[in-house]
Protein backbone atom coordinates (compact mmCIF):
# COMPACT_ATOMS: atom_id res chain seq x y z
CA UNK A 1 0.00 0.00 0.00
CA UNK A 2 1.42 3.05 -1.18
CA UNK A 3 1.17 6.68 0.49
CA UNK A 4 1.72 9.94 -0.52
CA UNK A 5 4.20 13.21 -1.04
CA UNK A 6 4.83 16.37 -2.58
CA UNK A 7 8.23 18.31 -2.93
CA UNK A 8 8.41 21.61 -3.32
CA UNK A 9 11.78 22.76 -4.28
CA UNK A 10 13.10 25.91 -5.39
CA UNK A 11 16.70 25.91 -7.51
CA UNK A 12 19.27 28.51 -5.03
CA UNK A 13 22.07 28.11 -7.92
CA UNK A 14 21.26 27.82 -11.65
CA UNK A 15 20.71 24.32 -13.01
CA UNK A 16 20.96 22.61 -16.26
CA UNK A 17 19.05 18.93 -15.83
CA UNK A 18 15.50 18.86 -16.16
CA UNK A 19 13.57 17.55 -13.24
CA UNK A 20 12.35 13.89 -14.96
CA UNK A 21 11.37 11.42 -13.04
CA UNK A 22 14.21 8.64 -13.85
CA UNK A 23 16.65 11.14 -13.10
CA UNK A 24 15.30 12.16 -9.79
CA UNK A 25 15.05 8.73 -8.83
CA UNK A 26 18.74 8.56 -9.66
CA UNK A 27 19.57 11.44 -7.47
CA UNK A 28 17.66 9.82 -4.58
CA UNK A 29 19.33 6.09 -5.00
CA UNK A 30 22.64 7.91 -4.86
CA UNK A 31 21.51 9.75 -2.16
CA UNK A 32 20.12 6.90 0.34
CA UNK A 33 23.42 5.13 -0.90
CA UNK A 34 25.88 7.71 0.81
CA UNK A 35 23.06 7.66 4.12
CA UNK A 36 22.89 3.99 3.83
CA UNK A 37 24.15 1.42 1.62
CA UNK A 38 23.13 -1.52 2.80
CA UNK A 39 19.47 -0.14 2.85
CA UNK A 40 19.95 0.70 -0.93
CA UNK A 41 20.97 -2.31 -1.85
CA UNK A 42 18.25 -4.30 0.17
CA UNK A 43 15.20 -1.86 -1.41
CA UNK A 44 16.94 -2.61 -4.97
CA UNK A 45 16.43 -6.65 -4.32
CA UNK A 46 12.99 -6.62 -5.93
CA UNK A 47 13.19 -3.21 -6.83
CA UNK A 48 10.90 -4.54 -10.30
CA UNK A 49 8.47 -5.82 -8.89
CA UNK A 50 8.04 -3.84 -5.58
CA UNK A 51 9.25 0.08 -5.91
CA UNK A 52 9.96 1.33 -3.11
CA UNK A 53 9.32 4.97 -4.54
CA UNK A 54 8.32 6.32 -7.34
CA UNK A 55 8.53 10.17 -8.81
CA UNK A 56 6.45 12.62 -10.98
CA UNK A 57 9.06 15.06 -13.13
CA UNK A 58 9.01 18.56 -11.60
CA UNK A 59 6.16 21.09 -12.79
CA UNK A 60 6.08 24.24 -12.32
CA UNK A 61 3.93 25.13 -9.33
CA UNK A 62 0.79 25.33 -9.86
CA UNK A 63 0.49 23.48 -12.92
CA UNK A 64 0.70 19.98 -14.52
CA UNK A 65 1.70 18.26 -18.27
CA UNK A 66 -1.01 18.84 -20.64
CA UNK A 67 -3.01 15.81 -21.22
CA UNK A 68 -2.33 14.61 -24.82
CA UNK A 69 -5.86 13.94 -25.79
CA UNK A 70 -6.44 13.95 -30.02
CA UNK A 71 -5.94 16.84 -32.19
CA UNK A 72 -9.66 19.24 -31.06
CA UNK A 73 -10.73 20.95 -34.31
CA UNK A 74 -11.89 24.37 -33.05
CA UNK A 75 -14.06 26.79 -33.98
CA UNK A 76 -12.82 29.05 -37.07
CA UNK A 77 -12.78 32.27 -34.54
CA UNK A 78 -10.52 30.46 -32.42
CA UNK A 79 -7.92 28.60 -35.25
CA UNK A 80 -5.46 31.44 -34.20
CA UNK A 81 -5.22 29.83 -30.94
CA UNK A 82 -4.38 26.27 -32.30
CA UNK A 83 -0.66 26.51 -32.70
CA UNK A 84 -0.51 27.94 -29.42
CA UNK A 85 -2.48 25.24 -27.92
CA UNK A 86 -0.46 22.70 -29.34
CA UNK A 87 2.83 23.57 -28.44
CA UNK A 88 2.18 23.76 -24.86
CA UNK A 89 2.80 21.61 -22.39
CA UNK A 90 1.21 22.63 -19.34
CA UNK A 91 -1.63 23.19 -17.91
CA UNK A 92 -2.86 24.90 -14.74
CA UNK A 93 -3.95 22.31 -12.42
CA UNK A 94 -6.95 23.71 -11.07
CA UNK A 95 -8.03 23.47 -14.50
CA UNK A 96 -7.62 19.45 -14.69
CA UNK A 97 -8.74 19.13 -10.96
CA UNK A 98 -12.75 21.14 -11.46
CA UNK A 99 -13.19 18.80 -14.84
CA UNK A 100 -12.08 15.54 -13.14
CA UNK A 101 -15.17 13.85 -13.86
CA UNK A 102 -15.46 15.07 -17.36
CA UNK A 103 -12.18 15.80 -18.77
CA UNK A 104 -11.94 16.38 -22.54
CA UNK A 105 -9.68 17.81 -25.60
CA UNK A 106 -11.93 21.30 -25.71
CA UNK A 107 -11.85 21.37 -22.25
CA UNK A 108 -8.24 21.56 -22.33
CA UNK A 109 -8.02 23.42 -25.37
CA UNK A 110 -10.55 26.51 -23.28
CA UNK A 111 -8.48 26.35 -21.11
CA UNK A 112 -5.03 26.94 -22.31
CA UNK A 113 -5.72 28.82 -25.34
CA UNK A 114 -5.44 32.21 -23.49
CA UNK A 115 -2.78 30.56 -20.73
CA UNK A 116 0.65 32.26 -19.76
CA UNK A 117 2.91 30.46 -17.83
CA UNK A 118 3.76 32.54 -14.41
CA UNK A 119 7.54 31.73 -15.23
CA UNK A 120 10.53 34.07 -14.08
CA UNK A 121 13.27 31.25 -15.37
CA UNK A 122 16.00 32.99 -17.33
CA UNK A 123 18.45 30.81 -19.65
CA UNK A 124 22.18 31.25 -20.32
CA UNK A 125 24.11 29.41 -22.67
CA UNK A 126 27.70 28.52 -21.80
CA UNK A 127 29.89 26.98 -24.17
CA UNK A 128 32.59 24.22 -22.74
CA UNK A 129 35.35 22.32 -24.28
CA UNK A 130 34.79 18.90 -25.26
CA UNK A 131 35.95 16.38 -23.95
CA UNK A 132 36.62 12.67 -25.21
CA UNK A 133 34.66 10.17 -22.19
CA UNK A 134 36.99 7.32 -23.09
CA UNK A 135 39.99 9.17 -22.85
CA UNK A 136 39.25 11.73 -20.30
CA UNK A 137 41.10 14.78 -22.92
CA UNK A 138 39.87 17.69 -24.29
CA UNK A 139 39.56 17.57 -27.74
CA UNK A 140 38.89 20.40 -30.26
CA UNK A 141 35.74 21.79 -30.55
CA UNK A 142 33.04 23.28 -28.12
CA UNK A 143 29.72 22.73 -26.75
CA UNK A 144 27.51 24.58 -25.59
CA UNK A 145 24.82 24.40 -22.59
CA UNK A 146 22.15 26.04 -21.71
CA UNK A 147 21.76 26.89 -17.22
CA UNK A 148 18.79 28.24 -16.31
CA UNK A 149 18.08 31.03 -13.81
CA UNK A 150 14.80 30.39 -11.74
CA UNK A 151 13.28 31.85 -8.50
CA UNK A 152 10.01 29.64 -9.48
CA UNK A 153 8.91 26.96 -7.49
CA UNK A 154 8.65 23.48 -8.99
CA UNK A 155 6.19 20.52 -7.62
CA UNK A 156 7.95 16.77 -7.81
CA UNK A 157 4.82 14.53 -6.93
CA UNK A 158 5.58 10.67 -5.03
CA UNK A 159 4.64 7.78 -3.98
CA UNK A 160 6.35 5.31 -1.39
CA UNK A 161 6.36 2.27 0.18
CA UNK A 162 6.02 3.21 4.58
CA UNK A 163 6.66 0.06 5.33
CA UNK A 164 9.98 -0.02 3.16
CA UNK A 165 10.80 3.69 3.83
CA UNK A 166 9.62 6.04 6.16
CA UNK A 167 9.05 9.71 6.23
CA UNK A 168 12.46 10.44 8.32
CA UNK A 169 14.77 8.95 5.84
CA UNK A 170 12.69 10.71 2.80
CA UNK A 171 13.62 14.00 3.91
CA UNK A 172 17.23 13.08 4.87
CA UNK A 173 17.53 11.62 1.64
CA UNK A 174 16.42 15.51 0.25
CA UNK A 175 18.68 16.84 2.33
CA UNK A 176 21.76 15.23 1.00
CA UNK A 177 20.67 16.11 -2.74
CA UNK A 178 19.95 19.36 -2.36
CA UNK A 179 23.20 20.19 -0.94
CA UNK A 180 25.09 18.35 -3.19
CA UNK A 181 23.13 19.40 -6.18
CA UNK A 182 20.87 18.30 -8.81
CA UNK A 183 21.86 17.73 -12.15
CA UNK A 184 24.86 18.08 -14.57
CA UNK A 185 28.08 19.98 -12.96
CA UNK A 186 26.60 19.82 -9.24
CA UNK A 187 29.89 19.81 -8.58
CA UNK A 188 30.94 23.27 -9.98
CA UNK A 189 27.75 24.20 -7.67
CA UNK A 190 24.74 23.38 -9.90
CA UNK A 191 21.40 22.83 -9.11
CA UNK A 192 21.25 23.42 -5.43
CA UNK A 193 18.06 24.10 -4.19
CA UNK A 194 15.62 24.10 -0.65
CA UNK A 195 12.73 22.32 -0.51
CA UNK A 196 10.03 21.41 1.82
CA UNK A 197 7.76 18.30 1.79
CA UNK A 198 3.81 18.36 2.68
CA UNK A 199 2.59 15.10 3.38
CA UNK A 200 -0.81 16.18 3.32
CA UNK A 201 -1.96 18.11 -0.17
CA UNK A 202 -5.47 18.70 -1.27
CA UNK A 203 -4.35 16.90 -4.80
CA UNK A 204 -3.53 13.70 -3.00
CA UNK A 205 -6.96 12.39 -3.69
CA UNK A 206 -7.07 12.46 -7.59
CA UNK A 207 -4.05 9.72 -6.96
CA UNK A 208 -6.08 7.60 -5.19
CA UNK A 209 -9.88 8.10 -6.61
CA UNK A 210 -9.48 5.52 -9.25
CA UNK A 211 -11.18 6.56 -12.44
CA UNK A 212 -11.45 5.07 -16.23
CA UNK A 213 -8.23 7.02 -17.15
CA UNK A 214 -5.16 7.62 -15.58
CA UNK A 215 -2.72 10.82 -16.57
CA UNK A 216 0.86 9.95 -16.40
CA UNK A 217 2.96 12.50 -14.61
CA UNK A 218 6.40 10.58 -14.57
CA UNK A 219 8.80 10.24 -17.71
CA UNK A 220 8.02 6.22 -17.85
CA UNK A 221 7.86 2.79 -19.68
CA UNK A 222 5.22 1.21 -21.08
CA UNK A 223 4.12 -1.94 -19.06
CA UNK A 224 1.67 -4.44 -21.74
CA UNK A 225 0.80 -5.94 -18.23
CA UNK A 226 -0.50 -2.77 -16.51
CA UNK A 227 -0.80 -0.64 -18.69
CA UNK A 228 -2.77 0.28 -22.08
CA UNK A 229 -2.35 3.49 -24.46
CA UNK A 230 -5.13 6.23 -25.44
CA UNK A 231 -2.91 8.71 -26.68
CA UNK A 232 0.47 9.60 -25.45
CA UNK A 233 4.19 10.80 -26.55
CA UNK A 234 7.46 9.14 -26.53
CA UNK A 235 11.39 10.06 -26.70
CA UNK A 236 14.33 7.95 -26.65
CA UNK A 237 16.37 8.86 -23.70
CA UNK A 238 20.22 7.82 -23.26
CA UNK A 239 20.64 7.71 -19.94
CA UNK A 240 23.39 8.10 -17.81
CA UNK A 241 24.52 6.35 -14.48
CA UNK A 242 25.92 8.85 -11.34
CA UNK A 243 27.71 8.75 -8.61
CA UNK A 244 30.49 6.02 -9.06
CA UNK A 245 29.84 5.35 -12.51
CA UNK A 246 29.57 9.05 -13.76
CA UNK A 247 32.54 8.67 -16.06
CA UNK A 248 31.24 5.17 -17.78
CA UNK A 249 29.88 5.19 -20.90
CA UNK A 250 25.80 6.07 -21.73
CA UNK A 251 23.40 3.19 -20.64
CA UNK A 252 21.36 1.89 -23.51
CA UNK A 253 18.79 4.07 -25.45
CA UNK A 254 15.26 3.77 -23.97
CA UNK A 255 12.05 4.51 -25.47
CA UNK A 256 9.76 6.29 -22.41
CA UNK A 257 6.83 7.87 -22.19
CA UNK A 258 6.41 11.63 -21.46
CA UNK A 259 4.19 13.44 -18.68
CA UNK A 260 0.90 14.12 -20.19
CA UNK A 261 0.41 10.64 -22.11
CA UNK A 262 -2.95 8.87 -21.69
CA UNK A 263 -3.56 5.28 -20.25
CA UNK A 264 -6.32 3.12 -18.46
CA UNK A 265 -4.40 0.82 -15.61
CA UNK A 266 -4.77 -1.48 -13.35
CA UNK A 267 -2.83 -2.65 -9.93
CA UNK A 268 -1.04 -0.07 -8.18
CA UNK A 269 2.52 -0.38 -9.70
CA UNK A 270 2.11 1.19 -12.92
CA UNK A 271 5.17 1.20 -15.81
CA UNK A 272 8.35 -0.59 -14.81
CA UNK A 273 12.69 -0.67 -14.81
CA UNK A 274 14.94 -2.10 -17.08
CA UNK A 275 18.23 -3.19 -16.70
CA UNK A 276 20.26 -0.73 -18.96
CA UNK A 277 23.64 -0.96 -17.51
CA UNK A 278 24.44 -4.70 -17.15
CA UNK A 279 24.86 -4.13 -13.42
CA UNK A 280 23.47 -6.30 -10.84
CA UNK A 281 20.42 -4.05 -9.57
CA UNK A 282 21.49 -0.68 -11.73
CA UNK A 283 18.06 0.09 -12.76
CA UNK A 284 16.75 2.46 -15.49
CA UNK A 285 13.57 3.40 -13.27
CA UNK A 286 10.19 4.03 -15.45
CA UNK A 287 7.62 3.86 -13.14
CA UNK A 288 4.70 5.96 -12.83
CA UNK A 289 2.73 7.64 -10.91
CA UNK A 290 -0.96 9.81 -11.98
CA UNK A 291 -3.85 10.50 -11.36
CA UNK A 292 -7.48 9.72 -12.33
CA UNK A 293 -10.03 11.07 -14.14
CA UNK A 294 -13.36 10.38 -16.67
CA UNK A 295 -13.69 12.23 -20.04
CA UNK A 296 -14.04 11.40 -23.13
CA UNK A 297 -11.51 10.46 -26.12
Amino acid sequence: MYKYGKITIKFITPFITELQSDTIFGHFAWGLRYKDEDKLNKLMQNFKSEPFIVFSDGFLKGYLPKPLFSSFLPKCSELEYAKQVKKAKYIKKEEIFKNIDNLNAKKVFEAVKNQKLNASSKISLTQKNSINRLSNLVEEGLYTIKEKFSEDEYEIYFKYRSDLIDKKEIKEVFEIISKMGYGKDRSAGKGRFEFKIKWDFEEKKYFTDKKKFYLNLSTCFYNKENMHLIYGKTITKFPRAGGFYANEPFKNPAIMYLPGSIFMVSGEVIGGAENLYNKANHYQNGFSIGIYFDGEM
